[in-house]
C-alpha cells in the first residue's frame, strides 16, 4: 500500500494523485496542510526534509519529487502505461518532463500567488507583467509540441499528467491559452483520474 502525503490544493501533489489513480495503484492519503505549516513538522521532515510536498511512502520506500516520483510509478507499474515504450516516444516524454519544473510551471505559480494570494493593493504588478509573458511563451511552445498529436508522447502519460495540475491554475485565472492548449486541457480534464483529484478535499 503506497501513502501519499499531500495537500489536496498542491499542483505537485496532484500530479501525483493523478498519476496514482491512473495506474489504479492501492494508495492511502496522509493530509499535510501546508497554509497551518504542517509540512515544517519534525515527522514530516523526518520523511521529507525539504518541507514541501509530494512525498510517497512505498513498503519502507520513500520518495520526494514530484517528477521522481511519477517516474518511479510508471515503472512500478508498466500496465498502466504511464511512459511509451518507443525510444523516440520515451524521449520526448522525459524532455517534457524536465521541461515542465524547469521552465513552465514558475510563472504560473507566480501569477497564482500574485492574483489569488495577494491583497489587490499589494500586488506587484511587475511581476505579474513578467510572469504573463512567460507564461504565454510557454504556453506557445507547449501548443507546438502538440502539434498533430494529441498527447506530448503519442499516448497519455505522466509527461501530461505532469502539466494538468498547471494548465488547470491558467484556466480558473482565467488566463487565455492558445487552441491546441486549450482543447489539450479539456482532454486531460475529462478524465475520471482528473476528477477524483478534484474531489479530494484534504
Amino acid at each position: 500500500m503506497i501513502t501519499l502525503y499531500t495537500f489536496h490544493l498542491s499542483t505537485n501533489g496532484r500530479k501525483v494523485h493523478m498519476a496514482l489513480e491512473e495506474a489504479h495503484a492501492a494508495y492511502t492519503i496522509t493530509p499535510v496542510n501546508l497554509m497551518k505549516g504542517e509540512q515544517k513538522n519534525p515527522d514530516y521532515l523526518k520523511l521529507n526534509p525539504n518541507g514541501k510536498v509530494p512525498t510517497i511512502v512505498d513498503n519502507g520506500v520513500v520518495m520526494w519529487e514530484s517528477i521522481a516520483i511519477l517516474l518511479y510509478l510508471a515503472e512500478k507499474f508498466p500496465a498502466a502505461n504511464l511512459l511509451p515504450t518507443a525510444a523516440a516516444e520515451r524521449a520526448r516524454a522525459f524532455q517534457w518532463l524536465v521541461w515542465q519544473p524547469t521552465t513552465f510551471s514558475a510563472p504560473v505559480s507566480a501569477l497564482f500567488r500574485q492574483l489569488r494570494f495577494t491583497a489587490e493593493g499589494q500586488r506587484d504588478q511587475t511581476v505579474i507583467d513578467q510572469a504573463r509573458a512567460e507564461v504565454a511563451k510557454n504556453a506557445e511552445i507547449l501548443a507546438g509540441g502538440l502539434q498533430g498529436r494529441e498527447y506530448l508522447a503519442g499516448t497519455c502519460s505522466i509527461a501530461d499528467i505532469a502539466f494538468l495540475p498547471y494548465l488547470h491554475v491558467l484556466h480558473e485565472l482565467g488566463i487565455p491559452l492558445p487552441s491546441e492548449l486549450e482543447a489539450y486541457y479539456k482532454r486531460l480534464a475529462a478524465r475520471p483520474s482528473w476528477g477524483k483529484v478534484l474531489a479530494y478535499t484534504g
